[in-house]
């Protein structure tokens, strides 16, 4: 029997910390839910439970993206629906201004209603934003560039490719013009005589002067869209504001008829198109169809040079969403510019392209303006379409998150019921240890009865 070392308590004391450790450890992972709390537990756990949860964040932040990807796309829809709404109203007072019961007079009235809805249409497409960034005004739709200023790409669908394609501009867009000489000429001695200009009626009566009838004509005209240079004993000259083959002039007076036309913007496709292109041309708005649902809006103004324009086409612009938890998993949305002007109811220096103060105007309205509904109707069929994938892209993103999860969940989380019975093995064994300690830490007392002896 020894004095000096307790080897059967150090031994014992030995197993006691070993307990406690392995109990504070089991006591770790029920506290915290975790049975890896640390890289000594299952280091290759945890280094593959980080990578889930990143993941998992991830997924988390992009399906925020794409529900934010889905206010933006309701937004835009929005404005866009009360855009159609307007160009309806703008038909139905076109239909009613092409009837023949109406006079200039009448029908400037309805002209007064069509403008400032056109201007509303401006209004909407200028000022529709989300964050701050606007939608409908173009500077979210892809990016193009011309070497020309004058002539402008006003929209590039997603089906054009990057890179450079060339127009020769063969001729720019004239106004219609006509001339009408000495209107005093048709002051009659009695009765009134009658100059008709687009159909609309200027009544000349023997009381009238130069100047009345000057007034008189430049007043109609205003109404028509139509600019007066001259004088009414000499010879006057009227001039369309806006251009393009539906512009005209058409004078009926007693001992003279004439109809004259403005002419479409003219241009050839080089290079970057293919042979089966399509040019479709309306005053100075051109569009360019090429084959795979290539379309590209080209303004060619009054004073456009002649002669070949280069457009950049980039891949930028347009609008990108961040719709995966990885690099290059992204959704790019290109919102075209939907304004009066692309829609081909104003041109550039804001003329309108419909005017209902004459029949033939009004008729030649209801036309346009079903080409303006059908494309604010296309427009918004491809916000339908992003809408329902970001949809789709949503739900898919939460599925992935859930399964990542639940797999993290079995590398990373304690079973609780599991640990719960080691935990009472643990403290079983502690208590055990504790009492043997106990039991060795009396033993050298043995010694002394020993002593007591001598």
């Amino acid at each position: 029997m020894k004095i000096n070392h307790n080897i059967t308590a150090q031994l014992a004391n030995v197993n006691l910390k070993k307990d406690e450790r392995r109990v504070a450890t089991s006591l770790e992972k029920l506290s915290s839910g975790y049975k890896i709390t640390k890289a000594a537990d299952d280091s290759a756990g945890m280094a593959i439970s980080n990578k889930m949860r990143t993941q998992i964040r991830a997924l988390n932040q992009a399906s925020n993206n794409a529900e934010d990807g889905q206010s933006i796309v309701e937004t835009a829809d929005g404005a866009l629906a009360e855009v159609e709404k307007m160009l309806q109203r703008i038909r139905e007072l076109s239909v009613q201004a092409a009837n023949d019961t109406y006079i200039i007079d009448d029908r400037d009235s309805v002209q007064s209603e069509i403008d400032q809805l056109l201007d509303e249409i401006d209004r909407i497409s200028s000022t529709t934003e989300f964050n701050g960034t606007s939608l409908l005004d173009g500077s979210v739709g892809r990016s193009v560039t011309s070497d020309i200023d004058e002539v402008k790409a006003m929209s590039a669908s997603m089906k054009v490719d990057s890179g450079t394609y060339t127009i020769d501009v063969t001729a720019p867009p004239t106004a219609a013009t006509a001339t009408i000489n000495n209107l005093t000429s048709y002051i009659p001695t009695s009765g009134e005589a009658v100059v008709n200009i687009n159909g609309a009626p200027l009544t000349i009566t023997p009381s009238d002067t130069s100047e009345t009838i000057g007034n008189k004509l430049v007043d109609m005209c205003n109404k028509l869209d139509i600019d007066v240079t001259g004088t009414v004993t000499g010879t006057i000259t009227l001039t369309t504001k806006a251009t393009g083959s539906e512009r005209e002039i058409e004078i009926s007076a007693p001992d003279n008829y004439s109809i004259s036309y403005g002419t479409d913007a003219k241009i050839t496709a080089g290079a970057g198109f293919s042979n089966n292109v399509k040019i479709l041309s309306n005053g100075s708005i051109v569009t360019i169809k090429d084959s795979n649902e290539f379309e590209m809006l080209i303004e060619v103004p009054k004073d456009a040079p002649l002669g070949d324009v280069n457009f950049k086409v980039y891949d930028a612009g347009f609008m990108g969403m961040q719709i995966g938890a990885n690099e290059h998993q992204r959704l790019d949305m290109n919102f075209e510019e939907v304004s009066c002007r692309t829609l081909s109811l104003r041109d550039s220096e804001g003329n309108n392209l419909i005017n209902v103060c004459s029949q033939k105007g009004a008729d030649r309205s209801i036309a346009a303006l079903d080409e303006a509904i059908k494309k604010v109707s296309a427009v918004r069929s491809d916000l339908g379409a992003y809408e329902n994938r970001l949809a789709n892209t949503v739900e898919s993103l939460d599925v992935s998150e859930y399964n990542i999860t639940n797999a993290m969940a079995r590398i990373r989380d304690t079973d609780m019921a599991d640990e719960m019975t080691q935990y009472t093995q643990l403290t079983v064994l502690q208590q055990a240890a504790t009492t043997m300690l106990s039991q060795a830490n009396n033993k050298p007392q043995e010694i002394m009865n020993l002593l007591q002896g001598m």
